[in-house]
């Protein structure tokens, strides 16, 4: 089969932000793009189009990503186009559950320039290389003097040019061997497949109340300007989570991505001579900002600051099946767009957007 060769990746995603940024790093490879923001779209639009490659979210008002996939491979014109899951969400099963409804692979939110790479030679990979030919079913039994020595006999008598008569040890025999060798170790492997199919069920049945769990606990992400991202609200509903995960027989970590808005900040003098930067009142035009977000280092170490109660409850957890981990994204990953006409723009409007990117994700990862 020849080359992957991507003229056209379709990216289907709610997120303008995450479409525009998937379309500039496809970019600066070359790759011509289509984008529609819903699973629907994306079958409308595979009606008249055939992409190279599909970036699919998962979660999406309507059908979401994992019925769309399902749909677009029940398609026998279009089931042969890979499809990659553009989703923050991890773990094996995770992939598992992408891979068994026909998803080649997984870009993770927010991904560099270096994972989509990594990612269409994995494709590029998996297109060239060749179908495994059938092998013939080939039985060894285990040696026999009896069989040995009719071997011999049978041997000499074919040497002298004679057509032996047909054998009980050369036909009926062997059959008898082979199926009491087979009869246990077809039991065996049925009570194996059994298991496995138990084993899978579960998993998947896990799977899905994990990921019930984490979009439960995703609602309620932003935090407003001047609280610590790691207390507060967020403490407390990691508090509820951790004994209900160890309850549900969850073993991995709890990752908490820390993101923070570009504020529209002003200086503020006090009355003892010294000046506070504050957020302006709503109605001013966004010329009045003094500040517009902090610098990356700083954004960096905002976005996951926490309180002395977290950092407590953080290294309780260090030793157990569940990990508490943490993330800093900073500034780098606004889930909103802020706005592009600034002159008509007020700093209200704008710290509504920073305010919706000041937040806080929670990411369940199966170990």
């Amino acid at each position: 089969m020849d080359a992957l060769i991507v003229q056209l990746a379709l990216i289907v995603d709610d997120s303008k932000t995450a479409r525009l940024l998937l379309r500039k790093m496809l970019g600066r490879q070359d790759i011509p793009v289509a984008m529609v923001e819903s699973g629907e779209e994306a079958l409308e639009y595979l009606k008249d189009n055939t992409p190279d490659v599909i970036f699919m979210d998962h979660m999406m008002p309507g059908m979401d990503g994992f019925a769309a996939v399902k749909a677009i491979k029940a398609d026998p014109d279009k089931s042969a186009i890979p499809i990659v899951m553009h989703t923050t969400k991890q773990g094996d099963i995770y992939l598992g559950q992408a891979r068994a409804l026909g998803a080649v692979d997984i870009l993770t939110k927010p991904a560099s320039d270096q994972d989509l790479s990594a990612v269409l030679d994995r494709i590029t990979a998996q297109v060239e290389q060749p179908a495994p030919l059938a092998a013939e079913p080939v039985m060894t039994l285990a040696a026999d003097p009896v069989e040995s020595q009719m071997s011999n006999g049978l041997a000499a008598v074919e040497a002298n040019g004679v057509s032996p008569a047909p054998s009980f040890y050369g036909t009926a025999r062997q059959w008898l061997v082979a199926a009491i060798w087979l009869a246990p170790t077809l039991w065996l492997l049925t009570l194996y497949w059994s298991d496995q199919a138990e084993i899978k069920q579960l998993q998947r049945q896990q799977g899905q109340a994990f990921a019930a769990i984490e979009v439960l606990i995703n609602r309620q992400q932003t935090y407003d300007y001047g609280e610590v991202p790691l207390g507060g609200a967020r403490l407390a509903l990691l508090k509820g989570l951790l004994p209900l995960l160890e309850n549900t027989g969850f073993k991995g970590a709890i990752r908490l991505e820390g993101h923070i808005g570009d504020f529209c900040l002003s200086q503020i003098p006090l009355a003892d001579g010294t000046e506070v930067m504050m957020l302006p009142s709503p109605e001013l035009p966004l010329t009045a900002c003094d500040v517009i977000g902090v610098s990356s280092a700083e954004a960096m170490r905002l976005s996951v600051e926490q309180s002395s109660e977290f950092a407590r409850l953080r290294q309780r957890y260090e030793s157990r099946s569940i990990r508490i981990e943490v993330a800093a994204y900073g500034a780098n990953s606004p889930q909103q767009s802020y706005p592009v006409d600034l002159e008509a723009v007020t700093t209200g409007d704008w710290n509504a957007v920073a305010l919706d990117n000041n937040r806080v994700n929670y990411l369940l990862i199966a170990d």
